[in-house]
């Protein structure tokens, strides 16, 4: 298994994985534009973990600049996918732990995420890795997807 960054040329199967996780109706030609401004900026990193040449799992972090922690930055992490017949496999664990090592590359103080309150067993895992539940997230829709 290798965790890599996604290559333009897997966007397909990335966004067939991500079916396994919401149904949205994603467009390949829009997916690869905005895989072409996320490549341009280095405050993004999409991760991808392949086995055999096929993706098993993917996790996009995102760095945030803050003015409130002293020059520290935090990491906002999103999409995180892994294959359900590959679940427990340390599939996810590889994947997190390169986000670990992009957020610190980034002098991130803490990194955030969220995740659907039906997902128990997500929420185990992200315990087991080190993600508290200490807060309470709330998102707002600006648009249906």
């Amino acid at each position: 298994m290798i965790v890599e960054k996604l290559k333009k040329e897997d966007i397909k199967e990335l966004l067939e994985l991500y079916k396994e996780l919401i149904d949205i109706k994603n467009n390949v030609l829009t997916s690869k534009e905005t895989y072409e401004k996320m490549l341009n900026d280095d405050n993004y990193y999409l991760a991808v973990l392949k086995k055999d040449n096929i993706i098993l799992g993917s996790a996009l972090a995102v760095s945030c600049f803050n003015l409130s922690m002293g020059g520290s930055t935090f990491v906002v992490v999103e999409d995180v996918i892994v294959k359900e017949n590959t679940r427990g496999l340390g599939v996810g664990k590889k994947l997190m732990e390169s986000i670990d090592e992009f957020a610190k590359s980034k002098d991130a103080a803490y990194s955030i995420l969220v995740s659907s309150s039906y997902r128990k067993s997500a929420h185990k895992f992200y315990n087991n890795i080190g993600y508290k539940d200490s807060v309470l997230g709330f998102r707002k829709i600006y648009k249906d997807i």
